[in-house]
């Protein structure tokens, strides 16, 4: 028994000795692999920019208006066309020359048009731009304005002027029969009650009230009471009247300086 186990011990231990040389091995294969595949990171190259000078645009001629464009043209082709006459000799007249016309000869391939001069066709072309540049180059002439003034109303005129002379003598007339109120002039209160009321055309006020108050209840009451007593008004006028009435907002202002007046 003992020689079996003496005999097996050595071959476990050969076994583990090979087996840790064979890990070992395979150790270092793989570190020597993963050492050739590392390579070191490097930045990627530098870009520089070069800003180039700015280009500018050759300046081009402004274009001239229709007008004078066609004007600078029609001039040219007159000084060049004067230029072209002057350029021509003049031919002596014969006083005794005789007129002779030739017969004209039959072609077969029918009369051929006469070329029209060229002094007649350069004649006709100053012509035509002329006229465009008159046509263009003219002001517009001045139209009348199509608006029509709106006559102007004398009713409505005399209407107004009515309304404020009739409204100006009831306020004088309201003045003769106003009276101070005894608790407002005792505390100096002073200030404008604006009353609304409607006469007819005799002039009783068929109704009235209170538009705006005075501040002060003594001066509102006075400013109500003025318009019955001073009964009757002075007449409106027919054309002021609507269904034979009137209606009106009139102001009545309370001064102390009045009382002190003579």
């Amino acid at each position: 028994m003992m020689d079996i186990l003496y005999s097996t011990q050595p071959k476990w231990g050969r076994w583990f000795i090979f087996t840790l040389t064979l890990h070992g091995l395979i150790l270092l294969a793989l570190m020597w692999r993963n050492a050739d595949a590392y390579q070191p990171y490097q930045p990627p190259p530098a870009v520089m920019l070069q800003w180039s000078e700015a280009i500018e645009a050759p300046a081009s001629p402004l274009p001239l208006p229709i007008g004078i464009a066609q004007q600078q043209q029609s001039a040219a082709a007159e000084e060049k066309q004067q230029a072209e006459d002057k350029a021509q000799p003049k031919l002596a007249l014969a006083t005794d020359a005789k007129i002779e016309v030739a017969k004209q000869k039959k072609s077969t391939e029918g009369e051929k048009k006469k070329p029209r001069p060229v002094r007649q066709i350069k004649d006709q072309t100053s012509d035509a731009s002329q006229a465009a540049v008159a046509s263009n180059a003219a002001p517009q002439a001045n139209t009348p304005s199509s608006r029509i003034a709106a006559p102007f109303n004398s009713d409505a005129s005399s209407h107004n002027s009515e309304k404020v002379t009739w409204e100006s003598l009831v306020k004088g007339h309201l003045n003769r029969y106003k009276k101070y109120p005894t608790d407002a002039r005792r505390r100096s209160r002073t200030g404008q009650a604006i009353v609304t009321f409607t006469v007819n055309a005799s002039g009783r006020v068929q109704g009235n009230q209170l538009h705006t108050s005075s501040g002060t209840i003594s001066l509102d009451r006075e400013a109500l009471a003025v318009l019955e007593r001073a009964q009757p008004l002075p007449k409106p006028p027919a054309e002021i009247l609507s269904d034979g009435r009137y209606s009106v907002t009139m102001p009545i202002n309370f001064d102390l300086n009045e009382l002190r007046q003579p």
